[in-house]
């Protein structure tokens, strides 16, 4: 939450909001190895959609945000592959709308940027109740 409020202001997200992200997710992805609860393939598969963001940040320059594919990777550890997918997919469908109703309504332009934090993070917090 706290990098959503910070990719709004700043259009970036704080480094260390992002390493303890990283830090817990991983701790929770240990603790649950440990446990039986999960497995390493499992959590393997988690971390393709965070890579694949970071892949096309890089072969877009930055169109969208190295920021965003960190905060995927940190989510899918943590949540799991159904959830991540979910979460993902709503974020993308909501982000699309929003900006197909700001450049229509003249508030934005097809190069403008917007933060995408505040639609993962709203994704999410759908798919943990769907």
């Amino acid at each position: 939450m706290l990098s959503a409020f910070s990719d709004i202001r700043k259009k970036e997200i704080s480094l260390w909001i992002v390493i303890c992200m990283a830090f817990l997710s991983l701790s929770d992805g240990a603790i649950a190895l440990f446990n039986g609860k999960r497995n390493i393939e499992d959590l393997a598969i988690c971390l393709i959609p965070g890579a694949v963001m970071m892949l096309l940040a890089l072969l877009s320059r930055q169109s969208m945000g190295y920021g965003d594919g960190v905060i995927i990777l940190a989510i899918g550890m943590t949540f799991g592959i159904s959830k991540l997918a979910v979460g993902i997919a709503i974020a993308l469908f909501t982000s699309g709308i929003m900006s197909i109703l700001l450049i229509t309504i003249r508030k934005a332009k097809r190069n403008d940027t917007f933060p995408f934090v505040p639609f993962i993070f709203a994704g999410m917090v759908v798919s943990m109740f769907a």
